[in-house]
């Protein structure tokens, strides 16, 4: 890995300004005319081209923005191999460069095609990777991709199950099927997880919600001790959450009258696991503080939505209380109390959602807060908060509409 910046970006300004490239086999091989576009680079050389500026860390955002052009006005992409597929969307989300355009065309022609049967599992991975962490939504491609990986999971490696199953979890792509396939599969590659993918792995199927007794036993556990000293604080965030979550199975057995058919034999599969076991599965209790420390670790940093939000609760008569740390961990934005009750208020910005669907985290954060703390959240989302643009009196309806305040 020899860094170069110089040697990058002479080769990315060579590109942008002079875009056709008559003869292209090394990244030191260029010749190039004076015509601008792109029609004489191949899918390959596009795809290792964005795939090196990713991986070197270079950022050059008009070249990335030239190449995802390019890609957009093709008329179709069917000379576009999985390799190049995965490596573009991967290249794009690694280096940070928004360009919806660009996976709204790479996903419309995946989703089109008759079949993944070509696509390896790294590039099933990289993919829902990909847009994962672009905080892109394409449910119909994740359904797409869900099919091929169900279909391929023994060819999986520990890296392709960790980064698949997060990318699902983040994309709020809440598949049953997948997550109950993969457990099993998942659990005979525990042994070669490291810290990163164990807490993925945990904090995926924390945000599903599906029982996985054959995955998360004794070995998980060991495993977890095994990297004790070695996780990071976003991991150790991860594992409280997984944490919590089996918690949250026994707060919900105490509402036991309120559960449908399809809740109980969810829980009599857990139940089953804890007999069979003859104990509950929890972290060791110097993990679990390194997970819980970890957790809570975040500064508070009031945006001026949320600041917007506080004032107009109190202009309604309510007293909210800011940044409430909750018992298990959570930070609240407000916490109100309604007829006696406490209400927890969330202000949710746009990185709490993909296009209009709340992202895994938020899911979990509310799920479990109801669960744990027995405190109801309700949200309050930026594009309804924002149309209500300076009217304080369509605010202060909006917010006693919510809240149910007669």
């Amino acid at each position: 890995k020899e860094s170069h910046p110089k040697l990058f970006k002479k080769i990315a300004d060579h590109i942008i300004v002079l875009g056709n490239v008559a003869r292209f086999q090394e990244v030191g091989d260029i010749i190039g005319s004076a015509r601008n576009n792109l029609d004489e680079f191949n899918p390959q050389h596009l795809s290792n081209i964005a795939w090196a500026y990713a991986t070197a860390d270079e950022v050059h955002p008009r070249l990335f923005k030239k190449i995802a052009d390019h890609i957009i006005a093709l008329h179709n992409l069917d000379e576009f191999d999985p390799r190049a597929l995965s490596n573009i969307v991967w290249a794009y989300a690694t280096a940070k460069e928004s360009h919806p355009k660009l996976f709204e065309k790479l996903a419309g022609h995946i989703i089109a095609l008759d079949n993944l049967s070509e696509f390896e599992p790294q590039h099933l991975s990289n993919i829902a990777w990909a847009y994962a962490t672009a905080m892109e939504s394409h449910p119909k491609l994740f359904e797409k991709l869900a099919d091929s990986a169900i279909k391929s999971q023994n060819e999986f490696n520990s890296q392709n199950i960790a980064n698949y199953l997060w990318a699902c979890a983040t994309n709020a792509h809440i598949d049953q099927h997948v997550f109950s396939s993969f457990a099993p599969f998942v659990k005979t590659h525990i042994g070669e997880c490291n810290p990163q993918f164990l807490s993925n792995i945990g904090w995926a199927y924390a945000v599903a919600n599906v029982a996985a007794p054959s995955l998360f036993n004794d070995e998980f556990i060991n495993a977890c001790l095994k990297h004790e000293d070695e996780f990071k604080i976003k991991q150790l965030s991860q594992l409280h959450q997984w944490h919590l979550w089996q918690e949250e199975f026994n707060a919900c057995l105490e509402k036991e009258d309120e559960f449908v058919l399809e809740d109980l034999s969810q829980f009599h599969q857990w139940q089953l696991w804890q007999d069979e076991l003859k104990s509950n599965i929890r972290l060791p209790p110097s993990l679990q503080e390194k997970c819980y420390e970890a957790f809570i670790s975040r500064v508070p940093s009031p945006s001026a939505l949320q600041n917007d939000v506080i004032s107009e609760l109190t202009s309604i008569g309510l007293q909210p209380e800011e940044e409430v740390l909750t018992e298990i961990g959570y930070r609240l934005d407000a916490l109100v109390e309604v007829s006696g009750k406490k209400i927890g208020i969330e202000v949710d910005g746009p990185h709490h959602f993909l296009g209009r669907k709340p992202t895994g985290s938020t899911i979990l954060k509310h799920r479990q807060v109801t669960n744990l703390d027995r405190i109801p959240v309700v949200s309050v989302p930026y594009w309804e908060w924002n149309k209500l643009r300076k009217d304080s009196g369509k605010k202060q309806q909006y917010l006693r509409s919510l809240l149910d305040l007669r």
